[in-house]
This record gives structure tokens, sequence and C-alpha cells, in this order.
């Protein structure tokens, strides 16, 4: 999240995890302010840490007389993470707010307020449903998004962490639930573009969900994301415009990625991947029980409504298989 060479010499750092955030931590009052990636901006403590420590100094609320810092940003919670788009905080009250990055350049700052009007637009479009976070609130005005906190974080640190107490049922799940999410923006006009496990989110349950839709496109107008390499069909002209069926593939790798624990082709570099993608040829799946189902979301030949109905009669499939065995 920050990289300790971001700090200036003879100064101290805020150091916080993103897994620790069930209630948000209390920074030493000894601790001094920390700087964000981009290294020009300061993040000072807000008025929540007052609420939660009342014995700090004035003086820790304020930025230091020595500061080369561009921008100085108030703190709304604990930092869970920095985005492109903005700061993940998480208050005393729980919930989570988004806010748009500050940058020197106006022109960087409008495009991360343009992101979060576009997400916050998808939320109201979207409205409640079990397979997206819960918009609690918008201000217009500081373009800042607050919403649920998804206890479990995101589908791929959950992963890479629980690798190996997954079970075949959960993974089916987790599949049918991505395709899920997809499905509903998709029936409202609304293509995704980066489609990758660190934009599903896993509740208390463990239950997923599609989030990150600060660069979709919606109704057919540009997107400002981008799906990685290995969850994108390579572009051949970047002027033309995604479709469903960039999504569709993006999701047949995520599923692979959810059955295998590892990206497609993961041990082969980044251009070596488009080239074989080029070539329709792709990771063999004889061997995982959807690899059907995966192949033609490579092969861009079905919906993510398909996917998901498909991914339900393996579903019951596996599920008579098991009770059968006993």
């Amino acid at each position: 999240m920050v990289n300790g060479s971001e700090y200036p010499k003879g100064e101290l750092r805020i150091t916080v995890e993103t897994e620790q955030c069930k209630t948000p931590i209390v920074v030493p009052p000894t601790t001094t302010p920390n700087y964000s990636k981009d290294t020009t901006t300061l993040i000072i403590p807000g008025l929540w840490m007052r609420e939660i420590n009342p014995d700090l100094p004035d003086d820790y609320f304020k930025p230091p007389a020595s500061t080369r810092a561009d921008n100085i940003y108030v703190s709304k919670g604990v930092l869970l993470d920095i985005g492109g788009t903005a700061y993940l905080e998480r208050p005393p009250s729980g919930e989570v707010i988004k806010t748009p990055l500050p940058d020197v350049d106006p022109r960087c700052f409008r495009e991360n307020c343009r992101n979060m009007r576009i997400e916050a637009r998808v939320y109201k479009i979207l409205g409640n449903h079990p397979r997206v976070p819960k918009l609690l609130s918008w201000d217009p005005e500081t373009c800042c998004i607050r919403m649920e906190y998804v206890t479990h974080g995101s589908l791929k640190d959950y992963m890479d962490k629980n690798e190996e107490k997954l079970s075949p049922e959960l993974r089916l799940r987790w599949a049918k639930q991505a395709a899920e999410g997809l499905a509903l923006l998709h029936l409202h006009d609304i293509l995704h573009c980066d489609i990758s496990p660190r934009n599903f989110l896993l509740d208390e349950n463990l239950d997923l969900k599609i989030s990150d839709f600060g660069g979709v496109s919606i109704s057919g107008a540009e997107p400002t994301a981008t799906a990685g390499t290995r969850f994108r069909w390579p572009v051949m002209d970047w002027d033309i415009p995604p479709t469903a069926e960039d999504d569709v593939f993006s999701l047949g790798s995520l599923i692979y990625f959810i059955m295998t624990g590892v990206y497609p082709y993961k041990d082969i570099p980044s251009d070596e991947v488009e080239k074989l993608y080029m070539n329709w040829e792709f990771p063999d799946v004889s061997d995982i029980v959807c690899g059907d189902i995966i192949y033609r979301c490579w092969y861009r030949k079905i919906t993510a409504g398909e996917v998901f109905n498909a991914l339900e009669q393996v579903s019951r499939q596996h599920v008579a298989e098991v009770i059968s065995g006993l």
C-alpha cells in the first residue's frame, strides 16, 4: 500500500493493514502522519481519531511545518487501501468511505471525480442486490461514496490466504455468484471492463459481490478501465468499443482462477499470453468440473446469464454425485 522509501528521512510512518479493519485501530500519539503512494499528498488524522483518542495533542492533527507535500488530506478513518481513483477508509461508525484522490494536476483530480460519479451512478442504477455492495450515501459536492464494509475483502486476497481450505462447492458457488453479478450489470447495459479477482468482494457469509465501477461503460460510453492481459481478449484496435463478450471472456479467466487458485498461464510473460489468446490457445481445463463453461467464455460463445444457468446445472449435478457417493 505505502512504500517506505516515500517517507522523509527521520519521520515515522503509520502502518495500516487491510485485514485488521473489523474495528479501527488507535494510532499511537507519537506516530507522525504518513505520505500516500504519490508522495505529494500528506495524510493527517481527522476528527474521527480525536473521538477514539481524545488525549491526542492538537499538533497531531496539523501538518508539520517541514512538510514537502503539495496536498494535505484529512483522513476520514482507518486507511484500507489506496486505489487508482480513490482512498478507501473505514471510520469508527464501521462503513467504508471512498474519496477521490487529490492531485496537483487539476485534470487528474477531475478524472478521479468523474470516475466516482460514474461509480455512484452505477450503484443507483443497480439498486440493492445481494451481488453488489450496498450504497449508503453519495455526496455530489465532495464526490465521496459511503458504502457497506464487506468483511472479508477481495476475492484475490482471500483465496491467496485460504486456497487449501476451499471446497469444490464453495468454488462453484463463487463462480455462479460472479456470473450473476456480471449478468446484472449487462441487464442494465453496463460493461464492467475490468473483471478480475481484486474487483470481487466477500461478505461475512463468504458470498461474492462485484465491485469497483469507476471505469465502466454505461450504454456504450467510453470506459476508463481495461482488464489485465490474462483477463482480456487481445485488443487489435483500441478505438473499437468494448462489448459484453469482452466481459464474458474475462469472466472465463475469473472462473478459472476461482477453480484453480492461479491466473491463466501464470508462469508465462504477459506478451506471450496475448499471443496465445490471439491464436485461440487457452489453458487446459479438462480436469475442471466446469471447464466446458470456461472454454465457452473464452470463445465468447455464451452470455453471463447463460454462464450462471450452466453453472447452476453443474452445481446440482455435483451435489447429486456427492450424495450418491455417501
